[in-house]
Order: structure tokens, then C-alpha cells, then sequence
């Protein structure tokens, strides 16, 4: 699952996400009689998908076949599955996004739900009636295959199978910064545990992994937003209804996910020493504080604005000055803050990457923070949880 993960999330991401601000009357089809009803658009995108899937499950085959132990890579538990996996899953989330050019959000949560609890059930029943992991395996698998049907359902009824290189080409075109920005942000988590590992002991870097973690509904309703808001780009022409649509949405999810997330920092000591783990990882909670100042920069879009508009290389080039002040910040914070300082490292990259786009939207495009971003609202909240945080540290509010 981890090379699964780790070989697709920046591609596919990528791909989909450039996909949205083309999906709705791409100039590729302009000279072309459309079917109503029908998208050229979803099929292309499934295309390249699929592409991309058979790209790197010849890739994982060379990697981890029957040749990798010969080669010096460690062989994976059951590469033959690993490559069924990967080619069916790969193009399964176009089907959210299907639901998202729709307009259709109840079917994506029923969609969710549904194939969610087949995951959990198709997984661990296998396990719980003593059959082993190959049999969850197949379980997984099996989901997935009906997940891979349900798409050539969708695309039946919503797409029109007219193949065109220049969508193609033009998606790739507006997507390879996207995706080299996604592969370098993702990376800092892989980067944090190679500083984790060159500065501490197995002990400590044990804490700090049981620590680097965000909220895992911070990063989901976030994401979600900006996927919701890039197709509004090709749909509606007048940029500040849109603006003013992201600000008053995201504004909707800092007066919940900000007080959230105080409510987690104050709690963690407990949560981490006593509720999920052992006393022994309390230092873990104090990098779990830190990963929860991330908020700070999740809340913020400029990156939805400057896809949705298909300006997207400044995004990989914030991306490329993120990973290389990642390293050398965190060693530094490394010697004051031990294992908090590669979190607190972290943190601030991503935050000035941020403010790099930010003031990018400014400077070059003149769409000023405050039109997408209700500013008294973010910098009071920014300020409290620093205050929190800082409150916590010292001791002086303190659960454990």
C-alpha cells in the first residue's frame, strides 16, 4: 500500500486537479459537435489516467518482480497483486470528480459511505475469520474492481469516447508543474524522517514519527474546497464571485477547524500518553502540537486560484524553494528544539510557501489577499492558536 501510495498520489493528484479548470468546454473539442449530455473532457482525463497506470505498473514490475531480489531493491510481499491493485485503483477518483463537475456532492458522500464500509468489511472479515493477509488482499482488490466498473459505468452514461492529443497535451501541459509540486510538498514528510534519522536515535525518531501527524479532517475539508472551487474558474466568468465564494467558504471552515484544532492541542498529552499510547510518548504530543499549526497555511487559497486560472508553475517553483529551505531550517531548529524542531521547521516552510503564492496572486495577477481571504478572521485565529500553543509549552495550560 505505502509504494502503491508513494508512486501515484503526485501524478494522479496532478492530473485531476489540472483536469478540473478544462473540464468544462475545453478548447481542444471548440470546432467539435458535441453529444448532449456527454463530456469528451472525462474520457481524456480517464485516458491519461489509465496511461500513467500502465506506465508505472511496468515500473513496479522492474522494480519489485522477480528481479528485485537480484538487484538489490527489497522484494515486496506479493508484487502480482500490488500490480492489479495499482492499475485499478489509480483512475477510481475521476469518479469523484465526475460527481464534482455535476454538481452533485450528495452522490460523493454516498459514494464515500458505501464504498468505504465494502472496504472495511472486504478487508477485515478475511482477517477476522483466520484466512491471512493474502485473502485481505484479494478483499481490497475486489473492492477496488467494483470501484474500476463503477467508472466504465459513469463514463458510459457521462463521457463521449472521442480521444483528442491536444486535451491530452494540454492537460499534461497545465498539470506537469502540478504534479512536480505535489511530488516535492508531499516529499517534506519523507524529507522530516531522513533529518529525523541523520539527527536522532531510534528512540527519538520513533517519538517524532508517532508525532508528525495533522488531523486528518484539516487536510480532507481543505483539499475538498479547492478541488470544489478550481472547475468555477471555466464555468462562471466573473472572477470576483468566485473570489468571493472561496473567501466566505473558507472562512465557514476556520470557525470550525481552527477551534478544532485548539481543542486537540490542549488535549494531546492525554491523547498521546494515555488514550492511545503510553506515557513514553508524551514528547510525541509536543511534535503533534507543532504539525497542528499547519492549519495556518491550509486555510489559505491561492493555489486553487492560480490553477483554476492555469497559472500553475510558480506553484512547482514555490514548491522547489520549499524543499530546499526544508533541510537546512529544520537542522537548525534541530539543535534548540530537538525532535520539535524538524516539526517546527516544517511548519514554517509550508507557510511561506503560502505567502509566496499569495503574493504572487498580488503582484502578478492583482488579486489581493483580502478578496479570497477574510484577513481579520485568519490573523486572529493565527494568533490565538500561536497563543495556545506557546500557553501549552509553558506549562502554564496544561491536560495530562
Amino acid at each position: 500500500m505505502f509504494v502503491s501510495g508513494a508512486l501515484s498520489y503526485f501524478w494522479v493528484t496532478g492530473i485531476l486537479q489540472s483536469f478540473l479548470p478544462l473540464s468544462q468546454r475545453s478548447m481542444a473539442f471548440v470546432l467539435h459537435k458535441r453529444i448532449e449530455g456527454k463530456s469528451p473532457e472525462i474520457f481524456n482525463a480517464f485516458v491519461l489516467l489509465l496511461a500513467f497506470s500502465i506506465a508505472f505498473a511496468f515500473l513496479i514490475l522492474l522494480m519489485f518482480g522477480h528481479g528485485a531480489a537480484t538487484s538489490g531493491i527489497p522484494k515486496v510481499p506479493y508484487p502480482g497483486l500490488l500490480i492489479i491493485y495499482f492499475m485499478l485503483s489509480n483512475s477510481t477518483p475521476l469518479i469523484e470528480h465526475i460527481f464534482l463537475i455535476q454538481n452533485k456532492p450528495l452522490h460523493i458522500l454516498w459514494y464515500g459511505i458505501i464504498s468505504t464500509v465494502l472496504q472495511i468489511f472486504a478487508v477485515c472479515v478475511p482477517v477476522i475469520l483466520g484466512m491471512g493477509i493474502e485473502s485481505a488482499l484479494w478483499g481490497l482488490i475486489g473492492v477496488t474492481a467494483l470501484r474500476f466498473i463503477y467508472l466504465l459505468f459513469l463514463l458510459c452514461r457521462h463521457a463521449e469516447f472521442k480521444f483528442s492529443m491536444p486535451f491530452i497535451l494540454n492537460n499534461l501541459y497545465l498539470g506537469y508543474p502540478v504534479i512536480f509540486s505535489i511530488l516535492l510538498s508531499g516529499s517534506t514528510q519523507y524529507v522530516d524522517a531522513l533529518v529525523a534519522t541523520i539527527a536522532f536515535d531510534a528512540e527519538d525518531f520513533a517519538v517524532f514519527r508517532y508525532g508528525c501527524k495533522e488531523l486528518p479532517f484539516v487536510v480532507m475539508m481543505t483539499s475538498a474546497l479547492n478541488n470544489a472551487m478550481i472547475p468555477a474558474f471555466s464555468i462562471k466568468k466573473n472572477t470576483s464571485v468566485i473570489l468571493d465564494e472561496i473567501k466566505r467558504r473558507s472562512l465557514r471552515q476556520m470557525h470550525i477547524l481552527f477551534p478544532l484544532s485548539i481543542l486537540i492541542m490542549i488535549f494531546s498529552k492525554v491523547i498521546y500518553g494515555r488514550a492511545l499510547f503510553s506515557p513514553e510518548f508524551y514528547r510525541s504530543a509536543d511534535v503533534f502540537m507543532v504539525y497542528q499549526l499547519m492549519i495556518i497555511s491550509r486555510v489559505v487559497f491561492p493555489q486553487t486560484i492560480l490553477i483554476g486560472l492555469k497559472k500553475t508553475r510558480i506553484l512547482m517553483w514555490a514548491a522547489v524553494i520549499e524543499i530546499a529551505l526544508n533541510i537546512p531550517l529544520s537542522l537548525f531548529f534541530v539543535q534548540y528544539y530537538g525532535v520539535v524542531g524538524i516539526a517546527l521547521g516544517s511548519g514554517l516552510i509550508h507557510i511561506l510557501e503560502k505567502f509566496i503564492l499569495m503574493w504572487y496572486n498580488y503582484r502578478k495577477l492583482n488579486i489581493a489577499p483580502k478578496s479570497y481571504t477574510p484577513l481579520s478572521w485568519y490573523i486572529f485565529y493565527s494568533i490565538l492558536i500561536g497563543i495556545v500553543f506557546v500557553l501549552i509549552d509553558h506549562r502554564i495550560i496544561y491536560i495530562k
